[in-house]
C-alpha cells in the first residue's frame, strides 16, 4: 500500500470534516480503498494504522511516495554508493503515474503533462506500434507497457538494479512483470544491442538518460547498431530533451549528424526529440 501527498490530503480533509471513513487510492491512483478513521488514527485494509501526525508528514514532504509498512511510512527512495545517485519515486497527481527522479533529474516531462501523456506522445511518433519493438532504456517501464498493447513483443533493457527495485514497488510498473509480450533484460543496452538480430525491430524508442549520464548512448557506435537492428522502413524515436537550451545549445544538431552518418533518413525534429526512418 502506497500513499503520496494527494492521498494524504484526501485523508486529512476527511478527518477535518469529522468523517468516520475515507475512500482513497492505496496504489497511487489506479484503484480506491476504504480507510476507517478513529480519533486521530487511520486504519487501513490490512489493519495497519497510521497516526494523524504521519499523514501530515507526507503532506510536508510532498515530492515523495511512501510505502505503508508495519504501521510506519517508508519513503520509496534510495542512495546507491555504486552509482553515486539518489533515486526517488515522485508523485505527479492523484490519478497519474509517478515519475522517477535521479539525483534531482526527473525522467519524464511533468510540468506541462503527466508521465502517461508524455509516454503516449513518444509512442505516437512511431505509430502504428506493431511487430517487434525495442525500448532501449526501461526506466519505470511505461513505454514498454504502452507499446505492448499493440506490438507482438517488446524488448526492454535496464542496467541499473536500483531502478529495477523501484519498478517492483511502483504499482504503475506492475505490467512489466506480468505481460508476457514484454521481454525484460537486466543489462547494458550499449553492449547487449550487439547480440540482437539484424533487422529484428519494426520500431525503436530510444529514451536514454541525459548525455552527461550516458554519453555512449549518443555515440556513432551505438547509432550504427540502432540502424542495424531496425527493419527496412522501420521508425526510430530518439528522445533528446533540450539540455543547455537557455544557453543557446542545441543537442539535436549533433544527433542529427550522427544519425545521418549511420544511414537514417527523413530525420525530423519533434517533441523533445527526433524521428527518423531507415
Amino acid at each position: 500500500m502506497l500513499l503520496s501527498v494527494f492521498q494524504a490530503k484526501e485523508l486529512l480533509n476527511a478527518f477535518d470534516n469529522n468523517r468516520k471513513e475515507a475512500v482513497v487510492s492505496l496504489d497511487l491512483g489506479i484503484s480506491t480503498s476504504k480507510i476507517i478513521i478513529e480519533q486521530e488514527s487511520f486504519i487501513f485494509p490490512d489493519n495497519q494504522r497510521l497516526a494523524l501526525t504521519q499523514i501530515r508528514k507526507i503532506i510536508k514532504k510532498d515530492t515523495s511516495c511512501y510505502l505503508i509498512n508495519k504501521n510506519d511510512l517508508q519513503k520509496i527512495a534510495l542512495f546507491s554508493p555504486e552509482t553515486n545517485y539518489y533515486y526517488k519515486l515522485v508523485p505527479t497527481g492523484a490519478r497519474t503515474p509517478p515519475t522517477l527522479e535521479i539525483s534531482g533529474i526527473r525522467m519524464h516531462v511533468t510540468k506541462s503533462m503527466s508521465p502517461k501523456e508524455d509516454t503516449e506522445m513518444k509512442i505516437g511518433f512511431v505509430s502504428p506500434c506493431n511487430g517487434a519493438i525495442l525500448d532501449t532504456c526501461t526506466g519505470l517501464g511505461y513505454t514498454a507497457i504502452l507499446a505492448a498493447k499493440t506490438a507482438d513483443e517488446v524488448y526492454t533493457f535496464e542496467k541499473d538494479i536500483n531502478i529495477i527495485e523501484i519498478q517492483k514497488l511502483n504499482p504503475w510498473s506492475e505490467e512489466l512483470f506480468s505481460n508476457k509480450k514484454i521481454k525484460r533484460f537486466h543489462g547494458d543496452i550499449f553492449q547487449r544491442i550487439k547480440k540482437l538480430d539484424t533487422g529484428k525491430f519494426a520500431r525503436v524508442i530510444h529514451d536514454p538518460p541525459r548525455y552527461a549520464l550516458a554519453p555512449e548512448l549518443y555515440s556513432n557506435e551505438f547509432y550504427d547498431q540502432l540502424y542495424r537492428v531496425i527493419t527496412k522502413k522501420g521508425i526510430l524515436y530518439h528522445y533528446t530533451g533540450e539540455p543547455g537550451r537557455k544557453k543557446g545549445a542545441d543537442i539535436k544538431v549533433g544527433v542529427i549528424k550522427k544519425l545521418t552518418y549511420a544511414g537514417f533518413i527523413e530525420i525530423k525534429r519533434v517533441f523533445n526529440g527526433l524521428v527518423a526512418l531507415k
